[in-house]
């Protein structure tokens, strides 16, 4: 029978799983920074709608 692995390509392995690793490394901090960007986006509005209402409840009081 003929072996599943070939002695000569063993070292790919490691290079392909290394490679993909950093890959996937990589991509948790992009996912990380984009959580971070739209969670800092969804307060910036919440305030600002907090700030139009205000606003808008001082102007019906005047």
């Amino acid at each position: 029978m003929r072996p599943l692995f070939n002695r000569e390509s063993l070292w790919v392995y490691p290079v392909f799983a290394g490679i993909g690793g950093s890959f996937g490394y990589w991509l948790m901090g992009v996912e990380q920074r984009q959580y971070k960007m739209l969670a800092d986006r969804r307060d910036a509005l919440l305030e600002k709608r907090a700030r139009r209402k205000a606003r808008e409840e001082a102007a019906l009081e005047s």
